[in-house]
């Protein structure tokens, strides 16, 4: 039983520090989206939202998986993993009909 919760606490410890990268980078994005549409860096790559969306999304899906395997635990987190879920499949949806 102890090894299963050493794993089980090492995926929630990998998945938590996971949900922060990704928090991280979204905000670099949203960082350098802001400073080339403002033409205060010239990156062409942040000239339209393409990246931000696609962080978005993949920020959204770890967050999705990480408050469901916390729910196992804190039932209350089961809300969040479907909220974080339905907008990343949103998010989705607006990359898939390019909305950027």
């Amino acid at each position: 039983m102890s090894e299963k919760r050493s794993k089980y606490d090492k995926m929630e410890i990998f998945l938590g520090a996971l949900s922060w990268i990704a928090v991280v980078i979204i905000l670099l994005f949203v960082l350098f989206t802001t400073l080339h549409l403002n033409t205060i860096i010239n990156w062409p790559m942040f000239g339209n939202y393409l990246f931000l969306e696609i962080s978005l999304f993949i920020g959204l899906s770890i967050w999705a998986i990480r408050f469901y395997v916390n729910s196992k635990r804190y039932t209350s987190y089961f809300k969040y993993s479907v909220f974080s879920f339905v907008f990343a499949v949103i998010q989705l949806i607006f990359i898939l009909f390019t909305v950027y």
